[in-house]
């Protein structure tokens, strides 16, 4: 009776500790809250300079009342300088390293996940776009993700280009030209950024009536009456943040439409 007794005894505890796990995790430990969750490690505004461009944060591991210091404006150093060389920056008589800026900052992405962003553009206006891309992620403005365009490099600056816009990556600095001129575009000055590019396409016809360039999902968004997410307008905080700052928008152009484009000449 009484191995009867022990044995009935061990299996209500394994009993319990197996429901323990189901309810409160793998990981369930023994304190009275019943929950071993451990907090995530913060993270500080020195740390998240040296943390990769798309790394998840949570907002708990932020200082909430310091915000501003984790938008950062830096000159181009050394690493950066190496992975650029030779790809989006290339020796030119127009603009060198010493002009250009990288910009390290916070953004919501479309899953609305707190996401590290990264971006290089000239050294003009660099503080101007420190300071509007804080202001988008204290309005909890969603961009889909900010990496330099070497993250999607193709070989050359044009096609590359095309690469992250239809990876939908927010991107400023690429020395190259215009989409099907050989003009250079403001983006080889680092004057330019373009923004959540698939919702926001670059629309540009030909005498016959066809697109200079075509890209991936663009004739659902044309229609910009359609007022689908993350569509830039008048009316979007994006385009409002922007135009204060002295920026203009390729959506106002005459002819060619380019959505995603805001652009300070100095």
């Amino acid at each position: 009776m009484t191995e009867l007794f022990i044995m009935l005894v061990i299996l209500l505890a394994a009993v319990t500790f197996i429901r323990r796990k189901e309810i409160f995790g793998e990981g369930a430990g023994d304190d009275a809250s019943g929950t071993a969750s451990e907090e995530l490690e913060p993270v500080s505004a020195e740390e998240l300079v040296n943390l990769p461009a798309g790394t998840i944060v949570d907002l708990s591991q932020l200082d909430t009342g310091r915000i501003s210091d984790y938008f950062s404006v830096n000159a181009i150093s050394d690493e950066v300088f190496e992975r650029i060389n030779g790809k989006s920056y290339v020796e030119n008589e127009n603009i060198g390293p010493d002009e250009l800026r990288y910009l390290k900052t916070l953004h919501y992405n479309y899953d609305h996940r707190i996401q590290v962003g990264e971006m290089i553009a000239n050294a003009g206006i660099a503080e101007d776009l420190r300071n509007i891309f804080l202001e988008l992620f204290e309005q909890n403005y969603e961009i889909q993700s900010m990496y330099l365009v070497e993250q999607y490099w193709t070989g050359d600056g044009e096609s590359t280009d095309k690469n992250s816009i239809e990876n939908n990556n927010s991107s400023a600095f690429n020395y190259r030209t215009i989409p099907g001129l050989s003009d250079l575009s403001n983006h080889a000055l680092g004057y330019a950024v373009d923004l959540n590019p698939l919702q926001n396409p670059y629309v540009a016809y030909n005498e016959d009536g066809s697109f200079r360039e075509t890209y991936k999902d663009m004739e659902r968004y044309i229609d910009r009456m359609s007022a689908e997410a993350h569509m830039i307008s008048h009316e979007d905080i994006c385009y409002q943040i922007f135009t204060k700052y002295g920026f203009t928008w390729g959506g106002d152009w005459e002819g060619v439409k380019d959505y995603q484009h805001f652009e300070k000449s100095l």
